[in-house]
């Protein structure tokens, strides 16, 4: 961790090494007069693999005194110079660094020198929160850059603390207090400990009286209480909405409910104040089957795990069996009062994203591809025959899209040989020391996959290392890694060359332990390490016709 000031910063690294009391945490401090002209002097650092947390005073960046100075007219573009100008420099940190965590600035609530002008136009509050917008617009689609609002954090939390004192302003050239440094050094800490919350990929989702009030079998599908036509039916209706657009933005929803499939058909279709569509959701259980075996078949359909699972049911009974069967899901406690649905969901900090990528808009598309090949799969007695009928496009080429490689590098896990999250700058620096990286996108009949596959190979004299390897788990059972090893051993760059694969084996990756150490063109010589058989024909994917672009 690397904390950036442009005051002297003793008290908040003490504040955090007092709280976190965590030895494999070193914290590291350095205080720059103006971060626009010195950010130079944080560049030698040895960065890549560190936490880079900024704070800065408005006064230093922007002086906002001599802003209002200027005539009306040249204002707005003083301001968004100075905007550009440090954006360009957090983009460089973010290249450098492993994450950049900017703090917006507070406004100052007891300067009522402009009294009620401070809320119109150019007064000082109206100028503060300007800046931080342009800020937030400017730096939004970087994925590795974090911002923190002290406006929002101190109305959430309810402090009412004193953010400036003038007299250390001048004694020690820090506008901040005691008081907001201790709040500022909270929040470093606690932003530390947002990597350890599992991520919620998949939302599993009861329907009566969860998604609407009533239950659909025994009302009509118009009665049940949902949008206007009672204060229920506007909570559930605003808690669909809320789904809906969790599910624009990647996150999996699935049904598990006791009810009759017919009458829940009839409910998605009819009832007018439905939010959400059954196309919606990736995968459903409607039956009288327990809802813990339900929700297994759903997380084996969806190749998804119980930690990055959530389940929402009103009934206590459920949510209990669930718990006590799947140890690892999340179970989100439904309050008994439903007016407070909206309120308790809104405080889940594991749906919490910091950028939205393709991958995610088009997420829910893609399991309901997946459940279409699954489906045609029952027509075939040979496995062959159906990967072959898929009509299987692979391209291969080198690294592109490096935001989908960083990407997969934090979210892949079973078919992940190295579990070393890399960043974008992080693979830029590994191209630039004689390690190649590739891509794999894949389509077939049904639809685009997209990139599935990320791997490395590192060259030597007489031998090259494939030192990351990254594979999909919605291309499982394709051989897709097969067609990979095959390509890398016809590559040019390999010719003549020894092959090895490296490996960090763990109990998240066990699936391609498994597939490796089971692998006819690959022998185990310790338990990190894997000779690549050269020699190898891959006979059991020559009857499988995937078309290979390379």
């Amino acid at each position: 961790m690397f904390i950036v000031t442009d005051f002297t910063n003793n008290y908040i690294v003490d504040n955090i090494k007092s709280a976190i009391k965590n030895k494999k945490i070193k914290i590291k401090s350095k205080k720059i007069d103006n971060l626009l002209v010195n950010f130079d002097q944080i560049l030698d650092h040895d960065s890549v693999k560190e936490d880079l947390f900024l704070i800065t005073q408005i006064d230093k960046i922007f002086n906002l005194e001599d802003i209002n100075l200027l005539k009306e007219s040249f204002r707005i573009n003083k301001v968004k110079s100075i905007v550009k100008k440090l954006s360009k420099i957090i983009l460089i940190l973010s290249n450098k660094y492993k994450k950049v965590t900017f703090f917006l600035w507070p406004q100052d609530i007891k300067d009522d020198y402009f009294e009620n002008l401070n809320f119109k136009k150019f007064g000082k509050s109206w100028l503060i929160n300007f800046i931080n917008l342009e800020v937030a617009s400017n730096l939004s689609n970087l994925d590795n850059v974090y911002l923190i609002d002290p406006n929002n954090k101190l109305l959430k939390y309810k402090k009412k603390i004193d953010i400036h004192d003038h007299k250390t302003k001048y004694l020690v050239d820090n506008f901040y207090s005691l008081d907001f440094l201790e709040f500022l050094s909270n929040e470093i800490c606690e932003a530390t400990k947002i990597n350890e919350i599992k991520k919620t990929k998949l939302i599993i989702l009861d329907l009566d009286n969860t998604l609407w009030g009533g239950e659909a079998g025994e009302r009509n599908y118009n009665l049940l209480e949902l949008g206007p036509n009672s204060i229920k039916g506007i909570v559930f209706q605003e808690f669909q909405k809320r789904l809906k657009i969790l599910k624009t933005i990647g996150f999996v929803l699935a049904i598990c409910s006791k009810n009759d499939l017919a009458n829940v058909q009839r409910v998605f279709k009819l009832n007018k104040n439905m939010i959400l569509k059954l196309s919606d959701f990736s995968a459903y259980r409607v039956n009288w089957n327990n809802k813990n075996e339900n929700i297994r078949e759903i997380l084996s359909e969806l190749n998804l795990r119980q930690e990055n699972s959530m389940f929402i049911d009103d009934t206590k009974y459920e949510r209990n069996i669930v718990g006590s069967d799947l140890k690892d899901i999340k179970i989100f406690d439904f309050p008994s009062n439903v007016l407070i649905l909206n309120e308790k969901f809104n405080q889940l900090k594991d749906l919490n994203k910091n950028t939205i990528s393709e991958t995610d808009k088009k997420r829910t598309k893609l399991y309901l591809d997946e459940k279409k090949r699954m489906s045609s799969k029952k027509n075939f007695f040979d496995k062959s025959d159906w990967l072959s009928g898929l009509k299987i496009n692979l391209k291969i080429r080198e690294l592109k899209d490096y935001k989908r490689a960083e990407e997969m590098f934090i979210r892949t896990n079973q078919f992940n040989i190295s579990h070393n999250p890399i960043s974008i700058q992080e693979i830029k620096n590994l191209i630039k020391r004689n390690t190649l990286f590739f891509e794999t996108e894949m389509s077939d009949k049904f639809g685009d996959y997209g990139i599935i596959a990320i791997f490395s190979i590192k060259l030597k004299k007489n031998n090259f290392f494939i030192t990351n390897f990254l594979q999909s788990c919605r291309v499982f059972e394709r051989n897709v890694e097969d067609f990979i090893f095959r390509y890398i051993l016809q590559s040019k760059i390999t010719k003549k060359k020894n092959g090895f694969v490296s490996i960090n084996r763990n109990m998240k990756n066990l699936y391609v332990q498994n597939l490796f150490d089971k692998s006819d063109y690959l022998k185990k010589i310790n338990d990190k390490m894997y000779k690549i058989n050269e020699e190898h024909t891959f006979d059991k994917i020559s009857k499988i016709r995937i078309k290979l672009n390379k």
